[in-house]
């Protein structure tokens, strides 16, 4: 197996899965986590499902397990916030910073060891 190869901890594909806590533990065990992506999943979904990606706190998305999953590998890096969705795009920006801001702020932020400015 190659060292430069990772995994991409994308919440919006894997919160379903009843392994994703174990299959965490062993990504970051291996030192493979190159990143943590974090979006919300809310139904009912477009047609389009990967454009059904919300402001995290707006599903049913556990940040708090898979959060302290992440971090409990030693994972220190970026958390990025990805969303796909045509209704937030068409949104005005500054809407959608200070959402996305409040809701990592809400979601996410309260699950991490580190103090974390948003």
């Amino acid at each position: 197996m190659s060292s430069a190869v990772g995994v991409t901890v994308d919440t919006f594909h894997i919160w379903w899965d009843p392994e994703v806590l174990p299959q965490i533990a062993r990504a970051g065990a291996e030192g493979r986590i190159a990143t943590y992506q974090v979006c919300d999943w809310k139904t009912p979904l477009p047609a389009d499902v990967l454009l059904g990606r919300h402001y995290p706190g707006d599903g049913v998305i556990d940040f708090a397990s898979l959060t302290d999953a992440v971090e409990a590998t030693g994972y220190a890096g970026d958390i990025e916030v990805e969303i796909f969705n045509q209704q937030i795009w068409d949104t005005p920006y500054a809407e959608v910073v200070a959402r996305t801001a409040a809701g990592f702020a809400s979601a996410v932020a309260p699950h991490l060891a580190a103090s974390v400015t948003v």
